[in-house]
């Protein structure tokens, strides 16, 4: 009996040593038949196994889904939104770019007007029958002129930047200044400011001070509260927000745009 037990013991010893080596030659444990692949083949095989699309294996890995990847437009739309969400009544509604003028074309109705801004690049403005000139309306090549264009205007892609004026500085007086935004009431002040879309300036207006339109008529519907305005004026506080008294305002638009401040 122990002869016989121990018989069966070797035997199956032998069998299970037998199987383990055909499988890890990669043959038949029943047959015995090694069917060795070189290791060239081997790798071939294994990369053709694995060989997904790469972005069908991100999205296979669940690391994004298709709803994930946004084009360069949606970003941009995304990053629009956000930015409408954040605190819009701190960006302006106007910026300025001042320059040398280089060259002047003039197109139909446009006129093309060349400069060099202040840090050494080129720039292209852009004027039209709607720009308005609070001073002088021609400039000469060498003269430095200011123009003011809507911020969320669309642009052209392309270099030089090439901007529409909405309003345009040329040949202003040494003691005048200008800034261009939309004004609201400046609850917070009992002196009667009207404070700046951007919060960094505010005036107030006096028995001197003339208000038109941009057509240069007589501005006579009185509220100027959520207006475009170009306001001009001489001496400014050295405070934040910075406070004048204006010399002379140009409503650019008739739309009222409350901030509710």
């Amino acid at each position: 009996m122990k002869k016989t037990i121990t018989l069966l013991l070797v035997a199956g010893l032998l069998i299970g040593t037998v199987a383990g080596l055909a499988f890890a030659f990669g043959g038949d444990a029943g047959t015995g038949d090694a069917d060795v692949t070189n290791d060239d083949d081997a790798i071939y095989e294994l990369d053709d196994a694995n060989a997904a699309d790469k972005d069908d294996a991100i999205y296979q890995d669940d690391i994004f889904s298709e709803d994930d990847i946004f084009s360069e437009d949606d970003i941009f739309f995304e990053d629009e939104e956000a930015q409408m969400d954040c605190d819009n009544s701190m960006i302006p509604d106007y910026f300025s770019v001042t320059g040398t003028v280089e060259s002047v074309e003039k197109i139909d109705d446009m006129i093309r007007v060349t400069i060099e801004d202040t840090f050494g690049n080129p720039a292209i403005f852009v004027l039209s029958e709607d720009t308005v000139y609070p001073f002088a309306e021609t400039f000469e090549i060498g003269d430095v002129i200011t123009g003011w264009y809507v911020t969320n205007a669309p642009m052209i892609a392309i270099w030089p930047p090439q901007y529409n004026i909405a309003v345009l500085v040329a040949d202003a007086p040494e003691d005048s200044n200008i800034t261009v935004d939309r004004f609201n009431a400046w609850e917070d002040n009992d002196e009667g400011f009207m404070l700046s879309q951007d919060g960094k300036f505010a005036f107030r207006t006096d028995e001197n001070t003339v208000v038109t339109l941009a057509n240069g008529d007589d501005f006579t519907n009185g509220d100027i509260a959520g207006r475009r305005i170009v306001v001009i004026y001489d001496v400014s506080t050295r405070s934040i927000p910075e406070m004048a008294t204006a010399l002379k305002l140009i409503v650019l638009y008739e739309d009222i745009v409350p901030l509710g401040w």
